[in-house]
């Protein structure tokens, strides 16, 4: 389904991001480590540096590379689809002989490829760092890496399956981080709207929130300690959950991008059939978001209302100006 040919032009024509971006992801934890080791050596040699633990450790879970690698998604999921389409270059890509599934899967091995080639060479880095320095305490090396390449590959995943609905990179941003709180937006407003109403003490309300809400939420798992506070639900669903999450995005963009008409370049979503749907689910959000902030504002009936009114203002011209308004 991966054509050379086409993989190649992939490459070309963002080939500097891509060398810039393997160059100093894979060389930015060995580095970090060395500097730490250094520091330490240093600060040995210093009589009045003061250490907490006389041997050397590194914890992998405060590792800023490994905390951030999910940007790589958001930045070569963009580059794909939606800087082309900006550019007016997808015509041109849907024009070549190749299917539109074999032109989806390149891409997608593309930029999973490279993520996957960056995490396994930096861990091999690291790793190799490790056994000359010898470190007492390396907490997380493992699952921190693991952590941070299924993580990386499912945010990339969204926002490929974003860029297959949306018409500009714009869009696909708007709606891949909209799609990272669906949960909260879609099952939490919803709830502390019903807890308002039954007049609870609001414990189950965070039960929900701390056992499933904030587990199936994409955006959980960008954040760096996720991993270690929400772990409760079942174990191993640092793990699971992003790997599933990534089997639902690739399905959706497969079938988003192979039937998806060429003819709405430059509208918020390509399929015209989506665009009623999103704004009347816009407008209830922004109505339920505003009447939950201004009730908690006052906690008055009469700042619930007024919320709820201008929530529903707000998001209806806001789904009008970003839906309906060609780029």
């Amino acid at each position: 389904m991966v054509k050379r040919q086409l993989l190649y032009k992939e490459w070309k024509q963002s080939e500097l991001t891509f060398i810039l971006v393997v160059v100093v992801a894979v060389f930015a934890t060995p580095l970090s480590l060395l500097m730490e080791y250094s520091s330490f050596q240093t600060c040995l040699k210093d009589a009045t540096c003061i250490l907490d633990n006389s041997l050397f450790s590194y914890s992998f879970k405060k590792d800023a590379f490994l905390a951030l690698s999910w940007l790589m998604g958001i930045l070569f999921a963009i580059i794909q689809l939606g800087f082309e389409r900006n550019k007016g270059q997808m015509d041109f890509t849907l024009s070549l002989p190749f299917s539109r599934s074999a032109i989806y899967h390149t891409k997608l091995f593309l930029g999973a490829g490279i993520i996957a080639l960056i995490h396994v060479f930096s861990y091999a880095l690291t790793y190799l760092l490790i056994l000359g320095i010898k470190p007492v305490e390396t907490p997380g090396f493992n699952s921190m890496y693991l952590y941070a390449l299924l993580s990386a590959l499912m945010i990339y995943t969204l926002f490929f399956a974003a860029g297959t609905l949306t018409g500009s990179s714009i869009a696909q941003a708007i709606v891949a981080f909209s799609t990272a709180i669906l949960p909260f937006l879609l099952i939490g407003l919803p709830l502390v709207h019903l807890d308002f109403i039954l007049r609870t003490n609001g414990e189950w309300v965070d039960q929900w929130f701390n056992h499933f809400i904030v587990a199936i939420s994409p955006i959980t798992y960008i954040t760096h300690s996720t991993q270690y506070e929400y772990t409760i639900w079942f174990s191993g669903e640092e793990f699971i959950v992003p790997i599933v999450m990534m089997i639902l995005f690739y399905f959706i963009g497969l079938f988003s991008f192979i039937k998806h008409p060429i003819e709405r370049s430059g509208r918020f979503f390509l399929y015209s059939i989506m665009d009623r749907p999103i704004q009347i689910m816009v407008i209830v959000f922004g109505v339920l978001g505003f009447g939950w902030v201004g009730f908690s504002s006052n906690n008055s009936m009469f700042g619930y209302v007024a919320g709820m009114l201008i929530g529903g203002v707000v998001g209806a011209l806001t789904s009008y100006f970003l839906i309906y308004r060609k780029r």
